[in-house]
């Protein structure tokens, strides 16, 4: 395998020796659906309570941007959860490293390149995964602690997968 990263239409085939590493990154979502729906539920709630002290008072367009406050949350959240389905899979094998991402939509790409080549670091932003003057950005929407930790253990699997038999 060359030091070049490789644009795959498909993943690879499965390594003969097994995975060194095989991980999977995702967003983290801090409320569940269900607790969502609490939320909205109660926002919805509070918003018509308040909403009835202005249809007493004759302000009957505020109530209107009330409901369309509510509309508004629901949106947002609903975008959020949207961005929560990206994935990112990086396995390593002594055959290859293979980065697959998965964007919101269901699309997916793929990345090969020899472990031997491969170089790790970390910054503000994201790990960066290097070879021949290229670079692979992953975990991008991980905290900091989580990109640290994830790079420690890509920089561990790769020294594992390049040592002999």
């Amino acid at each position: 395998m060359t030091p070049n990263w490789e644009n795959l239409p498909h993943p690879p085939p499965a390594a003969q020796e097994g995975f060194v590493m095989d991980a999977v990154l995702t967003p983290h979502r801090s409320l569940s659906q269900r607790g969502f729906a609490r939320l909205l539920g109660a926002f919805a709630l509070l918003n018509m309570a308040g909403s009835v002290g202005f249809v007493l008072s004759g302000a009957y367009p505020v109530v209107v941007f009330m409901i369309l406050d509510v509309f508004l949350l629901w949106l947002a959240f609903r975008m959020n959860y949207k961005a929560g389905l990206e994935e990112e899979r990086v396995k390593v094998a002594r055959q290859y490293l293979y980065v697959a991402r998965r964007d919101p939509r269901g699309k997916s790409a793929h990345w090969v390149v020899s472990p031997l080549w491969a170089k790790v670091t970390t910054d503000e932003a994201s790990v960066r995964i290097s070879s021949a003057g290229k670079t692979l950005l992953v975990g991008g929407f991980l905290s900091p602690e989580e990109r640290e930790e994830f790079s420690r253990a890509l920089t561990t699997a790769l020294t594992a997968a390049k040592q002999p038999g």
